[in-house]
Formats: C-alpha cells, structure tokens, sequence
C-alpha cells in the first residue's frame, strides 16, 4: 500500500498523541505543578479578561443608549472612556447599595449574639450546679481526678509559645498574599482597561490570526464556538444579576409583611447568594435562619417555610423567563455542573460550571442534530425528537 505525504503526516500525529498521552499518564504530578505555575503567571491577564467581560455587559447597554451617532470625532473618543466610566459607577453604587444594607444589620447581629452568650454561659453554669446536687457521684468522679498541674502549665506554655512563632510567620504569609493580590488585582483592572477601549481592533486581530494560521473550517468553527460562548456568558451573567435582584426584592418584602427581623439584610443576603446556583439559596436560607432564630424560633420556622415558598416560585417562573431556555440546562446537567464546578474550583467553579455546562450542552445538542440530519439524509432511520428536546 502507498502512502502519501498526508497520510503519513496522520499517522505520525496519531503515534505523537499516544506517547504523549501515555508520558501524561506517568506525570500528573508534574503537568499539575507546570499548570499551576502557569496560571500563577497569567492570573492577572484572566483575572482582567473576566473582568473586561462582565464590565462590557453594562457597557454595551450605555452604549446603545448614549451618542449613539457622534457627530464629531471629540464626542465619539469619548463614548467608549464615558460608558466605561457609567459602567464602573454602576457597579460602584450596587455594591455599595448591598454592603450598606448588609454590614449595619450584621454587627447588631453579632451584638444580639454577643449579648445572647454570657446568658448561655450562666444558664449553662446553673445546670452544672443544680446538676451536682443531683448526681453526686459525678462531683466524686471530678474530684477524684489526678491532675498535674505544673506538667499542664508547662505544656500550655510551650504550645502558646510555638503558637505564637507559628502565628507570626502565618501574619507575613497572609500579608504578603495581600499584597500579592492587591498588585494582581490593579494589574488585571488596567488590562481589562485596555481591552474594552479597544475591543473591536483585539477581536479584529485575534480573527486575523486565526484565519492565518489555521485551516478555514477551523478557524469558522472556533469562531462560532467563541460567538457561542459569549452571548451565553453574558446571557448568564445579565439574567443571574435581574433574577438576584428580583429575588432578593421579593425576600425583603415578603419578610416586612410577614414582620420578621433583619429583612433588608436578609433580602440582600438572598440576592447576592442567589448568584450562586443551587447551593447559593440554601447558604442564604441557613444563614437567615441562624439569625433570626436567635431572636424567635417560631420566626425562623416562618422564614424557612416563605423561602422555601419563594424558591419554588423562583424555580419554576422567575428563572425560567429572566434567564432564557437558550442558557437553562436540564436538572440533572445543573446539578452535575455545580457538584464538579465546585470540587474543582470552589465557589468560582460554581459560578462558571453552569454557562461552561451550557455551552457543551449547546455543542453537543447542535452535533447531534448534525449528524441525525446527515443519516436522514442518507436514509437512515432516525428516531423522532420529543417536545422537550426540540426546546
């Protein structure tokens, strides 16, 4: 059998990936610790993308809504620096709106706490008496107990003193991560800067290269994958910020009608967890409960048994309309998404599971359609779609 340049080129491509894989295989450690590294270096580069995209969300909005048609070119050079500056002070405002209902409500209710421990501590102390009275023979247990106090003294000395050693070198640890982080996070906000002013001629260049160096067929397809990813990406993003909003809304005035406690904290506290998929609303409904049961039992019962009302209400009409079928994901997918997102990544992970899953289930949906076309067309027999997969 002859083989030509092309096959050839295949099958050495073909052995190259399996001794690679295989070479994988052996080092984990060592692709995992060169991973690292390399996020390490370009964290403040992603960290500035993720901020350049969400920033762009409000941005496109001022935008279409402000000098639309510049008639000069002194007012379109400055349209893009002006609807980032409105975008910056929007965020600005919502933040500072949330810190500002939450933070006051949350030290009176660590001082509520506060106040609530020294009673504990001497309810907790009568029992103790009331219970050696009772049980004597527990008073003679304690009693009979040989302690060594100078050896106790000793060992407590020499743990406070490690303790401190090991406290201070923990102190420049975390010092020096502050300042690492600090330094990261202005480094990434100048490049997400840089990247909203000049967006167009980034992507511009960016299809440039990619038509250069890549097969056409490729370079169409990782361009509609990338189109893909970012209208779902800022779909996600918009429709998870109105559903928080909305949802925290109705928490706060459902919680004032019902007369609960802390209901401007609480209503903020569900809005901004509500960001998180499926462990975000019971974060916020644990947490609520915590804080309103220190005043009430009966109130927290009341507040669990609104939430969990509310959350279905959420569940099945206000996410489904503000977010769109174009992002929703099947139960099964979410859940999944979110259990392997966070594993991996903590709460970021859960964050971005859910719009990364999307996108896969986008892909493989549109594969599958492909190809089930294709056989039809070949005249195959394909099974019939049913109503929820044509959704």
């Amino acid at each position: 059998m002859k083989l030509d340049k092309l096959t050839v080129l295949k099958i050495l491509g073909i052995a190259g990936a399996a001794i690679f894989f295989y070479w994988a295989l052996q080092n984990l450690s060592l692709l995992a610790d060169a991973a690292g590294w390399l996020l390490n270096i370009l964290w403040p580069l992603l960290l500035g993308f993720c901020m350049a995209f969400v920033l762009n969300i409000p941005m496109r909005f001022f935008e279409r809504h402000l000098l639309k048609n510049p008639k000069n070119k002194r007012a379109a050079a400055l349209r893009r620096p002006l609807c980032i500056l409105l975008s910056l002070l929007a965020i600005i405002v919502i933040l500072t709106a949330v810190f500002a209902l939450v933070v006051p409500e949350l030290l009176s209710a660590f001082a509520v706490l506060g106040e609530a421990i020294p009673e504990f501590l001497t309810a907790a102390q009568k029992w103790a008496l009331e219970g050696a009275d009772r049980f004597p023979q527990a008073e003679q247990w304690l009693a009979s107990l040989q302690i060594d106090w100078n050896e106790t003294g000793k060992k407590l000395l020499s743990y406070v003193t490690e303790g401190a050693g090991n406290l201070l070198g923990g102190t420049v640890s975390v010092l020096s991560g502050i300042v690492g982080g600090v330094f990261n996070a202005i480094m990434a906000f100048i490049f997400a800067l840089y990247i909203l002013l000049g967006k167009e001629k980034l992507k511009s260049q960016t299809a440039r290269v990619c038509v250069a160096f890549l097969p056409r067929k490729w370079a169409d397809s990782l361009f509609f994958v990338a189109n893909m990813a970012s209208r779902t990406f800022a779909k996600f993003v918009s429709g998870q910020c109105t559903e928080a909003c909305i949802l925290g809304t109705l928490c706060w005035l459902g919680m004032s009608l019902l007369r609960l406690p802390y209901a401007p904290m609480i209503g903020a506290l569900v809005g901004i967890t509500a960001l998180i998929p499926i462990v975000g609303a019971w974060v916020g409904l644990i947490v609520g409960a915590f804080m309103i049961g220190m005043e009430s039992l009966t109130q927290a019962l009341i507040f669990v048994i609104f939430l969990l009302v509310l959350q279905q209400v959420e569940g099945n009409l206000i996410y489904p309309r503000v977010v769109g079928s174009s992002v929703g994901l099947p139960p099964i997918w979410v859940l999944a998404a979110v259990t392997v997102g966070g594993s991996l990544w903590g709460i970021a992970g859960m964050l971005f599971a859910v719009p990364v899953c999307s996108i896969l289930h986008a892909l493989l949906r549109l594969g599958v359609h492909r190809r089930l076309e294709a056989q039809a067309a070949a005249g195959a027999s394909v099974p019939a779609p049913t109503p929820e997969e044509k959704m």
